[in-house]
């Protein structure tokens, strides 16, 4: 899924860096040379510097998670929320 980063320092500027995964509101505008990208959880003019990546819905590396609001259907540690079914 084709994602933009926000970078936060929940420490304070020397602190680990934490990286969440947000949808583009319209990736289909990208012509690969913008600074900034609306975001799809924010409100219009929200937008994050960066670039856009293909991003798996498992994230794998440290420090890294999707926003609840852009990807409501992964869990904070990237993993699927287990369904239930019918007995």
């Amino acid at each position: 899924m084709l994602a933009t980063a926000e970078r936060l320092h929940p420490e304070g500027p020397f602190g680990p860096v934490e990286i969440i995964w947000h949808r583009p509101a319209d990736p289909a505008s990208c012509d690969g040379d913008c600074d900034y990208h609306p975001i799809a959880c924010g409100e219009p003019g929200i937008s994050v510097p960066g670039g856009l990546r293909d991003v798996p819905d498992a994230l794998s590396e440290p420090g890294e998670r999707w926003c609840t609001a852009c990807r409501p259907d992964v869990t904070l540690d990237g993993v699927p929320p287990v369904e239930a079914t019918a007995p």
